[in-house]
């Protein structure tokens, strides 16, 4: 086949329709006309016409993958999701994330690390929850642990435990209401067991607690 005509799609903003032998072949973007080098004159096989349009399909899937990471990261797997949520092939999506992972913009690990930082400065919680989390937004176990281990090698859980606590039992008296002592004490250890802290961790801050005197019944 050789290229005939090339010219502005009118159907598609930016894109070019290309014509072979006097008939229409296909329309790619004005990047990827770039891309290739075709000019009018130049002879196209099937191979090479089949190798343009995948590379057509695959930069349209990168600029729709990065039109979502735009709004915050994600996660490998949310990426992909999204692309099939938009139909695109399965090899073009791999292809996509492959290019996306190469130039850095796409990194689990990374991703993990900067969550994790993120959960702890909004909200403390401790291991179980963060894990659950991440697993749930499609990090992979072996990349969802080795962040919770890099951070939590440097962070005492304890000392995160107790911040949490402490903002607990301020809220609650808060609310002017009597509590007594053992039902505070058990508010506060469900509340901490629910934000995921372990039970060796939960029982050691209510006992700090109660030996620095912060859950005694209040007097009001």
């Amino acid at each position: 086949m050789r290229i005939t005509r090339i010219a502005s799609d009118r159907s598609h903003r930016g894109s070019k329709s290309i014509y072979a032998d006097g008939e229409y072949l296909t329309s790619i973007s004005a990047e990827m006309l770039i891309r290739s080098g075709l000019r009018v004159g130049d002879d196209i096989s099937e191979d090479t016409l089949q190798a343009i349009q995948h590379s057509e399909t695959v930069l349209s899937a990168k600029t729709t993958a990065l039109r979502f990471l735009s709004y915050r990261p994600r996660t490998e797997r949310e990426v992909r999701d999204k692309l099939r949520e938009k139909e695109f092939p399965e090899n073009e999506i791999t292809a996509a994330i492959a290019d996306l992972k190469k130039s850095g913009l796409l990194n689990d690990a990374e991703f993990a690390r900067m969550y994790i930082q993120n959960v702890l400065a909004a909200r403390p919680v401790g291991k179980t929850v963060l894990r659950q989390k991440m697993l749930l937004l499609g990090l992979d176990r072996t990349t969802a642990e080795a962040a919770l281990e890099g951070t939590f090698k440097d962070l005492n859980q304890e000392e995160v435990a107790m911040e949490a606590a402490v903002k607990f039992v301020s809220r609650v008296r808060n609310m002017r209401t009597t509590v007594d002592r053992r039902k505070l004490r058990g508010r506060v250890t469900s509340f901490l067991a629910r934000r995921g802290f372990p039970w060796d961790v939960v029982n050691t801050v209510v006992r700090r607690l109660l030996t620095a005197d912060q859950l005694k019944e209040d007097s009001e």
